[in-house]
């Protein structure tokens, strides 16, 4: 034991919780590259072309002001101003694949609406859990859409059907945000059930969480606020699939790549199958090394050359990663300097 009560094995297990995974990040990134040339590829980054860059920037910035309305449309009163939601959203916006689970996003966002602004952790923490369903609910729909538009190109469907099923699509996820409030409150419920009075316990603490999220989903169903919400999320959406859509072609112009370019319904498709392998327990730092597995894996199914499909899936992730820690750095900065909001005796 040494001074303070601390032993030598935990600074060695937190060493090895960065090392492990930088290892297997690196290990998936040398077996994606064999083969290419690394020089190649960090021309072809730095010649990205500058004008679609520039719309990527200007979209991306849209799409985490469009979060930050959200989350605050979803906080109960009194709300802190929309620039102050900004910026903690900024700062959990970059942090997004640090580790599994957007634990670090959410952990971030938490800390600082609670300690920075006065918001309730418990507030702050159902309004970013209701936040993450709705993408979920907005994400299905567009995927199942981008899905038929390529099945139209492969067999003819004909537009009109391919229109009706997307409004069906969508009405049926808005009709599921509007029962997510009774279904969560009755799984609060079941979960309470299972503590058996035990207040201090993992189930009640769940049961508590589910009950203040299912508060916030049922004060959106008054006055419109859940389809404000949803139409918010819908455009984060495509604001997001956009700003990824300008990138892809800034870096593929800027290579000079003449070939097919992913189009936006492939993204779509890309982006989503990426999302889903970047969930798996691979121990890798920030996600490197897989997404860019996953996207490659998916572009090349579609279709596309390796080389231009690695470019697109290097390029992409970390142009995005470099650009929202720099958002973020200058959120952080600007927060740090605003007074604290004290919360009401």
């Amino acid at each position: 034991m040494v001074a303070g009560g601390r032993s030598g094995p935990p600074p060695r297990r937190g060493l090895g919780a960065i090392v492990a995974p930088a290892a297997v990040s690196l290990l998936l990134v040398w077996l994606l590259m064999r083969g290419l040339s690394w020089d190649r590829l960090a021309r072809s980054v730095l010649a990205a072309s500058p004008w679609p860059l520039a719309l990527y920037a200007l979209l991306a910035l849209a799409g985490i002001g469009l979060r930050a309305l959200r989350f605050r449309m979803a906080l109960p009163e009194p709300r802190p101003a929309l620039g102050r939601v900004l910026g903690a959203t900024a700062v959990q916006n970059a942090l997004g694949d640090l580790v599994p689970a957007r634990l670090a996003s959410l952990g971030s966002y938490v800390w600082i609406m609670s300690r920075r602004f006065a918001v309730a952790g418990e507030s702050a923490a159902a309004t970013f859990a209701v936040s993450f369903v709705l993408d979920l609910l907005t994400l299905g729909p567009l995927l199942l859409l981008a899905l038929a538009v390529r099945l139209d190109a492969a067999t003819g469907l004909p537009l009109g059907w391919i229109s009706v099923f997307a409004a069906l699509l969508f009405a049926a996820s808005l009709a599921a945000a509007w029962w997510l409030a009774p279904l969560t409150r009755w799984v609060a419920r079941l979960f309470l059930a299972l503590a058996r009075g035990r207040e201090g316990g993992a189930w009640a603490r769940v049961a508590a969480f589910l009950e203040r999220t299912a508060a916030v989903l049922a004060a959106s169903r008054r006055g419109g606020a859940l389809a404000r919400l949803f139409a918010v999320s819908l455009a984060i959406r495509l604001a997001k699939y956009a700003a990824l859509y300008a990138l892809t072609e800034s870096l593929l112009a800027g290579a000079g790549i003449a070939g097919p370019h992913p189009d936006l319904w492939d993204l779509v498709i890309g982006v989503s199958a990426t999302e889903l392998v970047a969930t798996l327990p691979i121990p890798a730092l920030g996600q490197f090394g897989v997404w860019e597995g996953g996207m490659i894996g998916a572009l090349v199914m579609m279709g596309f050359a390796r080389e231009p499909a690695t470019l697109v899936a290097f390029g992409v992730h970390g142009i995005t990663t470099a650009f929202e820690y720099l958002v973020a750095l200058a959120a952080l900065a600007v927060l740090l300097a605003l007074p604290r909001r004290r919360k009401n005796p």
